[in-house]
């Protein structure tokens, strides 16, 4: 029996060559990109660019379980080491960086696969321009309380992040370990899928989970014709 035997019946031998050759960007290592980021790791992916610049705080630990016992290190230095733990073979690139419409593009444009787990709509619209310019595909999830969501951006085909979202009202969202938990391992889900190309991925579709009242629903979505981000691309 060898790691991923478990595995492999389901992606092939191929499909877990090409989750071994992947290179994924985890955008913001808080709640989301915990789980997103263990994940991975489990399932093998070669190359991991953590991008983040915040240290953890007290607040944080009810979600961010990868920095239990060292809140001083910055977030990627710690989930860094925590992905070197889950899996040796991994490279990781540490990014200590804010995402900035300077450097945005130069931090995702060698990957495969962009995963946003940011915490606020200003800064998912940084990353929204970059993925833009950059042509990368993008897996965005956010999580509310007891509601999360989840799609697939792919620039040229489906809407982007700015079709899709509100505006910002800069009141932080109440979260919850276990929803946070899921919505991210539905994005490490879904980043398999487009590495692997095994299964239906969320590209032009909204996942919303309401597991307050046991809900979830897949609702097709379309491109805001009043977009100024994306027009260029259609």
């Amino acid at each position: 029996m060898t790691r991923f035997s478990r595995q492999i019946p389901i992606f092939g031998d191929s499909g877990q060559r090409r989750i071994e050759n992947a290179t994924v960007a985890i955008v913001g290592c808080g709640g989301l990109g915990c789980n997103v980021i263990t994940q991975l790791a489990l399932a093998g992916v070669g190359r991991m660019v953590l991008i983040d610049d915040d240290v953890p705080t007290e607040s944080n630990m009810n979600r961010q379980f990868i920095y239990a016992g060292n809140m001083k290190d910055t977030k990627v230095v710690s989930s860094g080491e925590w992905v070197r733990k889950l899996s040796s073979e991994t490279e990781v690139v540490l990014c200590p960086e804010r995402l900035t419409d300077h450097n945005s593009v130069s931090l995702i444009e060698t990957c495969d696969v962009v995963i946003d787990c940011l915490d606020s709509i200003d800064s998912r619209l940084v990353l929204n321009r970059a993925i833009l310019e950059s042509n990368r595909i993008l897996v965005h999830g956010g999580v509310d309380s007891f509601h999360g969501q989840v799609t697939t951006i792919i620039p040229g085909s489906t809407p982007c992040l700015n079709c899709i979202l509100g505006k910002d009202t800069g009141e932080v969202k109440p979260s919850v370990s276990s929803m946070v938990a899921l919505i991210g391992s539905l994005q490490a889900n879904e980043a398999l899928k487009l590495i692997t190309g095994k299964g239906e991925t969320l590209a032009g579709k909204l996942l919303t989970v309401d597991s307050e009242d046991n809900c979830f629903r897949l609702i097709p979505i379309a491109k805001n014709p009043a977009c100024t981000a994306c027009k260029e691309k259609y």
